[in-house]
């Protein structure tokens, strides 16, 4: 492709922009001026990322991590989920201490944010190699276990702020810090809601904001506020004893959404969405998905994810984790995926070129973690 060294670069940037990730990645190895665009051009990333969003190509995967460890990245958007042509097996980066894990607390813009043994924070792009560990938030206690999390990205201020509240099982104490990645702090955060209330572990990013399940409130949701950085209270709508035993939170066309499924062998989940944020009268049934073949859902393996196209549930079984995907236009589409492990943490994340200015990708060999691009 010697041709591409001869055209002006932002020709170059303008057709290339267009390709997905997956084929820029392949065209690193074909001249050192692509491989330059491709991987160190913060704004080359930022108008790929844009123009995949405009013309509907972005790429959305599952990245789920267990304590095996198991590393892997799945084709959400695919009739063949679990199969092996969606399927990518990934090394960890930053490896966790014996007996250890890696949780996932979240991603935005194709940045996955983690937490290695409870206490080391970093920021990887599983796309491109790109990771970097960020600093100590500086929690007083020794025992701590994080009891939620979420990551969200403020468009207004071009922020990615990552939330994590840990509990110090040897003085009781709740502390909950935020990152800031524009001004690379942890900052502490009061917590008004009082450290008994059991929330959910993943915040769900809805309207500049996360969100968590109450669980000993069934009708209360807590939210952040990434824009005043301030913890507020939601109500769920009225289920009007629907007989279902749990529910879940996700996004479902731009609103915060809501489903709820009845625990043993699931034969329907019901999709609320609020219409209009933050306005408890405007919570509206979207659908209800009634599934021919119903999986079996546990309240002890109910890891659930409601993204846009599908519902992913991990159904802990003998052999390990049973992932199903249920496709949210065709209930007949249940894939399925095994994991070893007895603890799994999963994420939709996007593909992109992004990484944060001024530490590069490995340019040495992008697709290195990645056992086969596919």
């Amino acid at each position: 492709m010697a041709e591409t060294e001869e055209l002006p670069e932002e020709i170059i940037v303008n057709i290339f922009s267009r390709l997905p990730v997956k084929s820029l990645i392949r065209f690193t190895s074909v001249s050192k001026r692509l491989h330059s665009i491709i991987l160190s051009y913060p704004k080359f990333a930022q108008s790929q990322l844009k123009a995949a969003r405009q013309q509907k190509t972005l790429s959305r995967r599952l990245l789920v991590s267990t304590d095996a460890p198991q590393l892997e990245s799945i084709h959400l958007d695919t009739p063949s989920f679990g199969e092996p042509s969606s399927v990518r097996k990934l090394s960890f980066p930053f490896q966790p201490q014996p007996g250890g894990y890696v949780k996932l607390l979240g991603s935005c813009n194709g940045l996955v944010f983690v937490a290695v043994d409870e206490k080391f924070f970093y920021i990887w792009n599983p796309s491109i190699g790109f990771f970097k560990q960020l600093p100590d938030p500086g929690f007083s206690g020794h025992e701590n276990v994080l009891v939620f999390y979420g990551v969200g990205y403020f468009s207004a201020t071009d922020d990615y702020k990552v939330l994590v509240a840990a509990f110090d099982f040897g003085e009781t104490k709740l502390e909950v810090e935020i990152f800031s990645l524009r001004t690379h702090l942890w900052e502490r955060i009061e917590y008004p809601c009082g450290s008994a209330i059991e929330l959910d572990l993943q915040g769900t990013l809805s309207n500049n904001a996360l969100h968590w399940l109450n669980y000993q409130d069934e009708a209360e949701v807590v939210s952040f506020d990434l824009a005043v950085q301030e913890f507020r209270r939601m109500r769920l709508p009225n289920f009007n004893h629907d007989g279902k035993s749990f529910s879940n939170l996700g996004v479902c066309g731009g609103c915060l959404c809501v489903s709820r499924y009845l625990e043993g062998s699931c034969d329907s989940i019901d999709f609320w969405v609020m219409r209009e944020y933050d306005v408890s009268d405007s919570w509206t049934m979207l659908f209800s998905l009634k599934l021919s073949h119903p999986p079996e859902l546990h309240s002890y393996s109910r890891e659930f994810l409601v993204v846009e196209s599908c519902t992913v549930t991990a159904n802990w079984t003998a052999e390990g984790f049973e992932l199903i995907r249920i496709d949210h236009k065709e209930d007949e589409k249940l894939g399925q995926y095994m994991l070893k492990g007895n603890l799994i943490y999963m994420i939709e994340y996007e593909e992109s070129l992004l990484w944060i200015s001024g530490n590069h990708p490995d340019t040495r060999n992008p697709l290195e973690g990645l056992t086969k691009l596919k």
